[in-house]
């Protein structure tokens, strides 16, 4: 079961992030969260273990499932 999830991150720790998951070669893309001071690492259609991969990553913040991708 694949669905798009997002991860969002103060700025000073975006370019950490950005580090870690370039060695991965998952696709992504960043969103800058309007009126806030942080941006949201959108990931496309990842797996259970490339969810696990990530949520260690970013720590225990909650991530979002944006839709329903499921095939």
């Amino acid at each position: 079961m694949e669905k798009s999830v997002q991860f969002s991150v103060p700025w000073r720790e975006a370019t950490r992030i950005v580090q870690r998951i370039k060695t991965s070669k998952l696709r992504y893309f960043v969103r800058q969260q309007e009126g806030k001071t942080s941006v949201a690492f959108v990931f496309p259609r990842v797996s259970v273990s490339q969810y696990v991969y990530l949520y260690i990553i970013f720590g225990p913040r909650a991530a979002d499932v944006l839709n329903n991708d499921s095939k």
